[in-house]
């Protein structure tokens, strides 16, 4: 009797499936990509209430990198609306840190091609989020389904971070978004018990909650 593959073998073909795809985009279609999820950021309803009143919260996204879909222009944007953005700092330890995003990235210290803020951090941990008021987190994905099930690239920094709702109020969770490209949302994402998902998915064309 022939075994069905193990997770890790599931996980490691979508990985290679999206990041061949995502390989295979052109700069043109990547600079559109950047565009779009600006424009669809205000789709999500935590977002444009944060950009109706900004001193209302604040929000954690990220700086892209690689072929990841590009979030520069959607920071801009969010700059200019008076939203106060966080971007995430790699601990040596393997969790996240966050600093103020100032517009200015570098290259990570501990994983050195990953873009990290250049400000020093103010926030460690999903706690840390919280206590300065994050209400959405910008989250990168290689692929998620509409369940919310999630693949990274197998950091585990995402895992870790959301690890921590468990300690914290559900009434002050932070709206978890995956950013990815319309085909980065798949079927079904393999999991494992110490995976989190997120809430809600933000492609270039589309804003789905998950069920």
């Amino acid at each position: 009797m022939t075994l069905p593959p193990s997770i890790d073998v599931r996980k490691a073909e979508l990985r290679a499936l999206v990041r061949g795809r995502r390989r295979a985009r052109s700069l043109l279609d990547r600079t559109e990509v950047d565009r779009r999820l600006a424009v669809h950021l205000g789709a999500i309803p935590q977002v444009a209430a944060l950009v109706a009143d900004p001193g209302s919260g604040c929000l954690a996204a990220y700086a892209s990198y690689g072929t990841e879909p590009g979030t520069a222009r959607l920071r801009d944007l969010l700059e200019l609306s008076g939203v106060r953005v966080l971007l995430p700092v790699i601990r040596p330890e393997g969790e996240l840190a966050f600093a103020w995003d100032t517009g200015t990235v570098g290259d990570g210290a501990v994983s050195p091609g990953i873009p990290e803020p250049t400000a020093a951090p103010v926030a460690h941990h999903l706690a840390g989020l919280v206590a300065l008021g994050c209400r959405v987190v910008l989250t990168p994905a290689l692929a998620v389904d509409l369940r919310g099930n999630r693949i990274g690239k197998a950091g585990g920094y995402y895992d870790r971070l959301f690890a921590g709702l468990d300690a914290i109020d559900p009434g002050l969770h932070p709206w978890r978004v995956a950013v990815v490209h319309d085909d980065d949302v798949v079927d079904a994402v393999p999991t494992e018990p110490h995976d989190r998902g997120v809430d809600a998915i933000l492609t270039p064309t589309r804003y789905l909650v998950c069920a």
